[in-house]
């Protein structure tokens, strides 16, 4: 083997070591931020630089700023929030039975990301690409729901889509007020959106379709 074709190899090899690296720094961060965050929201970059077991230095040097690491926590909560639904499997069984797993999913983000709604963006934009995926998500069930004769069939997709995302938010904010405990507003929210899809829940009893709406 040449003596430069030596050199190469051993400058990839390096390259490949340090590309392995600033990645696992990054990930080690985020997810120190996602940890110490919920507990500590006033938490500095060097406290949560100190939890992912790297240097305050390497911390500004992946992100320069506290707020590009809270936007890649928000990326990376969006990111958790669809495993939480994908695992719902809103696409299989009965579309009412699926809306009952979706609005339990939103209960249990409700519990786990509430303390992070602080972060909120000011980018509406971001924001609102980050609900893109669940809207599309919400959209097959809904159009599913209707083929089923499950769902109402005289308020808009558009409409139902942005009504659910509101009812989420509302839930949120009674939490962070203080006025409900995150068991009790999912539990409204549950209600509000079951209503609002046109399905009957009975207490104690998964949810049955409720009478289709003639649109």
């Amino acid at each position: 083997m040449s003596e430069v074709k030596q050199v190469r190899q051993v400058r990839q090899a390096r390259q490949r070591r340090q590309r392995v690296e600033v990645a696992r720094n990054r990930s080690a961060l985020v997810s120190a931020a996602v940890a110490v965050l919920a507990e500590r929201p006033e938490a500095s970059m060097a406290d949560i630089a100190a939890a992912a077991g790297v240097t305050r230095q390497t911390a500004y040097a992946h992100f320069g700023a506290r707020e590009a690491l809270l936007a890649a926590v928000r990326d990376e909560l969006s990111r958790r929030a669809l495993a939480v639904l994908d695992d719902a499997r809103l696409a299989e069984g009965p579309a009412a039975e699926a809306l009952d797993r979706f609005v339990a999913a939103v209960g249990t983000l409700l519990a786990e990301q509430t303390p992070f709604s602080r972060y909120g963006s000011d980018d509406a934009q971001a924001d609102a690409e980050r609900h893109v995926p669940v809207e599309a998500r919400l959209a097959e069930l809904i159009g599913r729901g209707r083929a089923e004769g499950a769902f109402v069939t005289d308020l808009d997709t558009d409409w139902l889509i942005a009504a659910t995302i509101a009812l989420g938010h509302a839930a949120d904010r009674e939490i962070r007020a203080g006025r409900r405990d995150p068991k009790s507003a999912a539990e409204q929210f549950r209600t509000s959106v079951t209503r609002l899809y046109g399905v009957v829940r009975e207490p104690g009893r998964p949810a049955r379709a409720g009478r289709r709406r003639a649109g």
